[in-house]
């Protein structure tokens, strides 16, 4: 019995590791050519960016930090198959309150901010159901890329 739980085990932990030969393609697609669209140089890849294999008619949402003292940039890059009306929303993990929606500022995949205080948040991605036209129905990649800085000094 003590073989048998300790094999078991070791399965599970080696499962764990695996990755699905369908998200293989996706793994690193918010690192992809073209994705940023920071608006300066200087700001450089932030480990929290991610990516996945999504499908129309899904929302996902990723936690996130960010610190005080430094500007963000994050970029949506979502595969020409999932559409260009792909919705997104930054708020507060604490109490929901949403910091920016895309739907207010013409569905832009591309938005830019300064921290002045370390928040949790919660970057929300909504795409929308229905076909696309020109695409199959299938999953597709879709990247979150999240870049920062540290806040230039102005003034005195």
């Amino acid at each position: 019995m003590k073989k048998l739980t300790s094999l078991v085990m070791i399965v599970a932990l080696m499962g764990i590791h695996l990755q699905l030969p369908s998200q293989l393609p996706c793994n690193n697609y918010h690192r992809k050519a073209g994705c940023s669209m920071a608006s300066e140089t200087g700001f450089i890849y932030n480990s929290q960016s991610r990516s996945g294999l999504f499908a129309r008619g899904t929302t996902s949402k990723l936690k996130a930090v960010f610190y005080s003292g430094f500007d963000y940039s994050i970029t949506i890059c979502p595969d020409a198959a999932l559409g260009s009306d792909i919705q997104f929303t930054l708020s507060d993990a604490t109490d929901g309150y949403i910091i920016y929606d895309s739907n207010a500022d013409n569905k832009s995949m591309h938005m830019e901010f300064s921290c002045e205080t370390t928040r949790n948040m919660i970057i929300t991605v909504i795409i929308p159901g229905g076909a696309v036209k020109g695409h199959a129905q299938d999953g597709s990649c879709l990247g979150i890329l999240i870049e920062q800085m540290v806040t230039p000094k102005v003034g005195f």
